[in-house]
């Protein structure tokens, strides 16, 4: 066994430019699929740290929208209570309602105030979310009192920094003062899609009109944990599907989400309360990579290793002669791939701990580098399996020749060139695929950055007040300073997820439900993002006749018709089939104006039926737009100023553009990571070329030093092996190209709005790889025919 270890530490470093390459390539293989790994353990593993995580489900509501039904995770408060009384199999049922936007915090010692959206809950929260740590307090304490608050971690050291909170006083002042007692703090993991800064009891909606509503859903979610042995089946769903019916007007049908399925398998629309809401396409594509990766440091590794061994053939003749039985050479072979792979895998280890800060960067994860006994023998296994596969065949192959035709110096390549080659296509169409796909993510990411949305949006700052009424207050003062070219409100920016809202239109006869998108304005925010009114004209700002007609609302003995004043899209105009939409009544309210089309989603979906109204009470957002000098000081001149109407509470701003590239964070980690994997994809194929053309070249050393003496040419002899090994390499090309436009066809398909699959990027891909493999082939090949033929023939 000694002697079998020294023969293969003096193998390693007599070509220790061949083992350095292969070694690499191992590790930076190895590497990446950790990290990897890593990442897809994380996506897969959300919501599963609560015990019982398979028995706990959220509630979705199935509703019509004219001829369409749609699945939203919108729910109604009481459903979580009468579910749980009405069918014994759910052990316990509780809900999250959010407010529409922050409210102020503070202590009382303390002059500065920070923001928090709080939820309301019931008890039942912390018996079905029970992976939620509790650093301090305990769920028997979180709601002892009405007025306990349960903070979490990250808003308690906000408010104390690290001091305890438990019992502690905080305030909160955003309509009437409360005074709350911190009952507890949660530690929320990052893999969950709950997100909240504080809870309060469901008690305190006793005295709002919430507390038994079945009409507004919207910022409502329900969840329930079945008892052991309950099953969701078809006669569960059955008996459960009318349930909201049975309580209320309302036609909506329920159905059940694994909790565990939410942040990859959620097929609807998610909206501004559902968080790290994502796909497993994403799981599958990083998933790929890993593995093509590994195929090709794999490859790579047998090529190299047959290489180097080829280049140390009388070696191996010379054991052979001496009475080394196959059995001997093959123990050699796969020791030497044995302590290759492991070092690499020990190297990976260290490697992936170091870069851990910048993957995370990559792939916009919070991932922590822990070797859990799960991903240590993982990685043994993976590491055995590679070094079998990678040093099988050239173990077999080289212990298998024969030692007359190794130590004659006969062509030792035989037939098995032709592996190498397949090898090669295999490499080089994973590195191709990679290049094309990273050029389609490329494209249409800048197509998604170029596309015109229909509104400006250049400069425009986006911050958040809640200044209902006094609005118009705040923006008067900001437009005194000549930096700010326009102010409007709204409920949010538009293109954060928006309201949405029920009409019922009478078409052809029938009276037809139609579901709109719905966002609060004021009246310059048609002026302020450049929206383009084709009909009618934009919302008029008056509140007295916006009382006057709550007034009537509030009438019941006169029958006076509701006249609130909205705005359109085209599309809405053309789901609702008015000639002259102008004038026309929808329920309460009446269309005074159409704008063109323009997006307020993502471009993942198509431009819906929008409807933009008036309502004091839902004004929470100013959009400043602002000059493109002197930046710093206008938004220090904004802080001072909203600080003014705001009582010192916290200020916080986005750059419209921040808001929208923050709905593309799936696509821009795929496309930076697809970017760096392609770079590794074309070095570890260069490598696997750079093995295969030293092996090539040694073979044919003999026919150099002839070729040179009968007067043959440097570049002749780089030609000759460029021919024999880029013809391979464009075979790639051609297997490639079809594989990765269905792919990334398919991939688009996640858009409503995306670029073409243009020709340019699939050549530019195979030209910049055939580049580099004709570079990396033509300097082997120098090297080879510069040489002195004398040196070449002089032991034939």
């Amino acid at each position: 066994m000694k002697q079998t270890f020294k023969i293969i530490f003096r193998s390693m470093l007599k070509k220790p430019i061949l083992t350095l390459v292969s070694f690499t390539g191992f590790t930076i293989g190895i590497m990446a699929s950790l990290l990897i790994y890593l990442w897809v353990y994380n996506q897969l593993n959300f919501d599963k740290f609560h015990s019982d995580y398979n028995q706990i489900y959220r509630v979705l509501t199935l509703s019509k929208a004219g001829e369409d039904i749609v699945k939203s995770s919108r729910s109604y408060q009481p459903i979580a209570g009468t579910l749980k009384k009405d069918y014994p199999q759910i052990e316990a049922a509780t809900f999250l309602m959010s407010s529409s936007e922050d409210a102020p915090l503070y202590v009382d010692n303390k002059n500065r105030k920070i923001e928090a959206r709080k939820c309301y809950t019931n008890k039942g929260f912390f018996d079905i979310f029970n992976g939620f740590t509790f650093i301090e307090g305990n769920k028997e304490s979180a709601f002892e009192n009405k007025y306990n608050i349960v903070l979490s971690e990250k808003i308690a050291h906000k408010l104390f920094g690290l001091e305890s909170a438990l019992g502690k006083k905080i305030i909160s002042d955003k309509y009437d003062e409360i005074i709350y007692t911190v009952g507890a703090v949660l530690k929320v993991p990052s893999n969950s899609h709950i997100s909240f800064d504080f809870l309060v009891s469901k008690q305190l909606l006793s005295t709002s009109h919430y507390l038994n509503l079945w009409g507004d859903s919207y910022w409502i979610r329900t969840y329930i944990k079945l008892g052991k042995n309950a099953l969701i089946d078809d006669s569960f769903l059955a008996k459960v599907s009318n349930h909201i019916s049975r309580y209320s007007n309302k036609t909506d049908k329920l159905l059940f989400q694994p909790i565990a399925d939410i942040h990859l398998h959620s097929d609807y629309t998610p909206n501004i309360l559902d968080q790290h809401i994502s796909s497993y396409k994403y799981v599958l594509i990083f998933s790929g990579l890993a593995l093509l990766i590994l195929i090709m440091v794999i490859l790579n590794f047998s090529i190299l290793s047959t290489a180097r061994y080829s280049e140390q053939a009388q070696e191996i003749g010379i054991q052979k002669v001496n009475g080394a039985k196959r059995i001997h050479l093959l123990i050699q072979f796969m020791s030497n791939s044995l302590i290759q792979t492991f070092i690499a895998a020990i190297l990976a280890i260290v490697l992936s701990w170091i870069f851990m800060p910048q993957f995370n960067q990559l792939t916009g994860q919070n991932l922590h580098f822990h070797l859990s006994s799960k991903l240590l023998l993982n990685l043994i296994v993976l590491t055995f399996f590679t070094a079998l596969v990678g040093g099988l065949y050239p173990s077999l192959y080289l212990s298998n020749l024969r030692p007359t035709l190794i130590l004659n110096k006969q062509n030792i390549t035989g037939n098995k060139s032709g592996l190498l080659k397949l090898l090669i296509v295999i490499q080089f169409s994973i590195a191709i695929f990679s290049f094309i796909s990273s050029g389609i993510l490329i494209k249409q990411f800048y197509f998604i950055n170029s596309k015109d949305l229909g509104l400006s949006h250049n400069n425009m700052l986006v911050v958040p007040t809640g200044l209902w009424y006094d609005s118009e207050a705040f923006k008067n003062e900001l437009l005194q300073n000549p930096n700010i070219t326009s102010v409007s409100a709204s409920t949010y920016a538009p293109i954060e997820y928006s309201w949405r809202a029920n009409y019922a239109i009478d078409k052809n006869g029938k009276r037809d439900s139609i579901t709109v998108s719905v966002i609060h304005t004021d009246e310059n925010f048609a002026k302020n993002y450049q929206l383009e009114i084709t009909k009618g004209q934009f919302l008029k700002m008056d509140y007295e006749a916006y009382w006057k007609e709550h007034k009537k609302e509030k009438n019941t003995q006169k029958q006076e018709k509701l006249s609130f004043p909205i705005v359109i899209n085209e599309t809405a105009e053309k789901l609702f089939g008015f000639n002259d939409p102008i004038g026309q009544r929808i329920g309460d309210e009446v269309i005074v104006g159409v704008v063109k089309d323009f997006h307020f989603k993502p471009l993942h979906h198509r431009i819906e039926p929008l409807v933009l109204m008036n309502s004091p009470e839902n004004i929470m957002t100013m959009n400043i737009k602002i000059s493109g000098y002197q930046q710093l000081e206008t938004i220090n001149y904004i802080k001072e100023t909203y600080q003014k109407h705001r009582d010192n509470r916290d200020f916080s701003y986005q750059f419209f553009d921040d808001i929208l590239q923050s709905k593309y964070q799936d696509e821009i980690h795929l496309k930076n990571t697809t970017e760096v994997f392609s770079l590794l994809a074309l070095l570890v194929s260069l490598l696997g070329i750079l093995g295969i053309a030293s092996f090539v070249i040694h073979q044919r050393t003999k026919e150099i030093g002839v070729r040179k003496v009968n007067g043959a040419k440097t570049w002749q002899i780089i030609n000759m092996f460029n021919k024999d090994l880029l013809k391979w390499i464009i075979l790639s090309f051609v297997i490639a190209c079809p594989i990765a436009w269905y792919v990334m066809n398919k991939w688009l398909e996640n858009f409503a709005y995306k670029t073409e699959l243009s020709w340019w990027v699939f050549a530019l891909s195979g030209i910049i790889t055939i580049a580099n493999a004709s570079l990396t082939i033509s300097l082997q090949s120098w090297r080879a025919a510069k040489r002195n033929p004398v040196e070449s023939l002089r032991y034939e």
